[in-house]
């Protein structure tokens, strides 16, 4: 599923407002309709937030023009397994290989740091997350109830 003229690079400090931005604008495109309102905040991410995750994660970018259009993130777990805390398409993008680009490339970062699995979190009523986490070759191993229904761990071996 390689697509040539989807060049992900390495996010840099300057990008954090323009990574922040987008984050939390998708966040809210797509989860305002699964989280009760009682639940929601906003911002999703603070600049404090994405900073601290900054200091445990890699971030990386796509740009359209001079534009990043998509992020997605990777790190390591507390029990060494990596993981991709974070991946977003801005949403008028989505469905164009964006996406599958950035699994792709994510995947094999775990797989030259000598990894044979990777994980993920996402919402089990994000179904097109799910859906689109399932086509890539990722499992479900783990459900944690939350109030509005469940977060869910999957994993995929590489």
């Amino acid at each position: 599923m390689k697509n040539p003229e989807i060049k992900i690079e390495a996010a840099e400090g300057e990008d954090l407002d323009e990574i922040l931005a987008l984050v939390n604008v998708v966040n809210k495109e797509k989860f305002i309709e699964i989280i009760p309102q009682e639940h929601w905040y906003e911002p999703f991410l603070t600049r404090k937030q994405l900073d601290h995750m900054a200091t445990f994660m890699e971030f990386y970018i796509f740009r359209k023009v001079s534009d990043i259009v998509a992020v997605g993130s990777f790190g390591i777990r507390d029990n060494g397994i990596p993981w991709i805390p974070l991946m977003y398409v801005r949403s008028d993008l989505q469905r164009r290989g964006i996406g599958s680009a950035f699994m792709v490339y994510l995947e094999q970062l775990a797989r030259e740091a000598g990894h044979t699995r990777v994980q993920l979190e996402t919402d089990l009523a994000a179904t097109w997350a799910v859906s689109f986490y399932e086509r890539h070759g990722y499992v479900i191993i783990e459900k944690i109830e939350n109030p509005w229904g469940y977060n869910i761990w999957m994993e995929k071996g590489l």
